[in-house]
């Protein structure tokens, strides 16, 4: 039988080329697509979250869980690299870093159990943070500093208010989350000679594209790997600027092959000017759907909006909006004043009628901290519907 690619890589014959592969090779030799691409006449069917976890264990295979997903919002995923697969990722990495200009010695704050020479968990205090910052400069020379944009957001407070001098740091890359242009100016600020860069990437299949650093709006994807595309609602191939569900197949992972994976995210398609790297380029990034606020329409809506309103409340230290249904949201507050006034709650609901052009029904909780997950990340906003 002749497995048909997507509309979306007609036009790409090394996307077509390696899409035929990957799922020619699962449809012959692995339990799950040998089922999954028996009537696949049309077009190859959307492999969603949801069908990941049903079968997950058909899809490992027998092999080894090499990567979990966070489950902040839900049952986490299990998946598995091949030896060459893992290999092929480390390439990918150094290409994106030749974008860059090639390696600088880093200091890392990640979620970590095993600090090592470069590395520091992500939960460690910020002045500890700081004096490793120029421990690793004085010793090693080291110029680069990779963490999360939460954590990157509280070093560069703590540089302000100390009247820190980071002129020495030449580069400041940061990944995982969502990067907000409001703390990218505080990166700005704080290390005004630092190289700013970004990645957008997920556990199950690695970096998915790198900012460029000729061209900061656009994110290259890696295309020699992954065939990405992004789809409407009726799951026909979106516009340039248009933004759809990041839907990604693995050309190269027969560990865990993972063909149509819509992977819960939102993007947009867009032509970057630089004319120095040859790969396909998002002009817009939004992240999951997961963390996505879901307006009573039926319609996604990214929180970056609501966020930068809660953000500009005065007092304000830290926030998380959990969306529990349709019309309730929770909402956590770490505020100067550490009690909820009614000041604070209608400026609250002033927001979400601003974001919504409807007020749901808010639970507005005060906290002394908002604690990071698990794997180390902060989530501002959680969708659980």
């Amino acid at each position: 039988m002749k497995i048909p690619t997507p509309k979306a890589f007609e036009r790409r014959p090394y996307a077509q080329e390696q899409f035929k592969a990957i799922t020619a090779w699962a449809k012959d030799n692995h339990p799950f697509y040998r089922k999954w691409l028996q009537n696949c006449e049309e077009s190859v069917p959307l492999l969603s979250r949801v069908d990941i976890l049903e079968n997950n264990d058909q899809l490992l295979d027998g092999h080894a869980v090499t990567a979990t997903t966070s489950g902040s919002t839900g049952v986490p995923v299990k998946t598995a690299w091949s030896k060459d697969r893992m290999a092929l990722e480390g390439e990918v990495t150094n290409r994106f870093i030749s974008w860059l200009g090639g390696r600088l010695g880093v200091t890392r704050f990640i979620h970590t159990d095993n600090p090592g020479e470069d590395c520091r968990d992500v939960k460690t205090p910020v002045a500890e943070q700081l004096a490793f910052i120029k421990q690793r400069f004085t010793q090693h020379k080291a110029t680069a500093i990779t963490t999360y944009p939460s954590n990157a957001e509280r070093l560069c407070h703590a540089v302000f208010e100390q009247g820190l001098d980071m002129h020495f740091v030449q580069r400041f890359g940061v990944f995982a989350e969502v990067f907000e242009p409001y703390q990218e100016a505080l990166i700005k600020q704080a290390f005004p000679n630092a190289q700013i860069w970004s990645t957008y990437s997920a556990q199950e299949v690695g970096m998915i594209a790198g900012r460029c650093p000729h061209h900061p709006k656009y994110h290259h994807v890696l295309a020699g790997k992954l065939g990405v595309e992004i789809l409407n609602d009726d799951n026909e191939p979106c516009a340039q600027d248009e933004v759809g569900r990041v839907v990604i197949t693995d050309f190269f992972n027969t560990a865990m092959p993972l063909i149509r994976y819509d992977i819960g995210d939102l993007a947009a398609w867009g032509e970057c000017p630089c004319g120095k790297i040859d790969f396909p380029a998002f002009s817009t990034i939004l992240g999951k759907i997961r963390g996505s606020l879901l307006h009573r329409n039926g319609e996604r809506v990214p929180f970056t909006e609501l966020s930068v309103a809660l953000r500009n409340i005065e007092g304000m230290r830290q926030y998380q909006v959990i969306q529990d249904d349709v019309e309730h949201f929770t909402v956590r507050l770490v505020h100067l004043a550490n009690e909820l006034t009614n000041s604070l709650h209608q400026q609250v609901e002033a927001a979400f009628q601003q974001h919504f052009s409807y007020l749901p029904k808010l639970t507005v909780i005060m906290e002394n901290e908002i604690e990071r997950e698990k794997n180390g990340k902060f989530y501002s906003s959680k969708c659980t519907v």
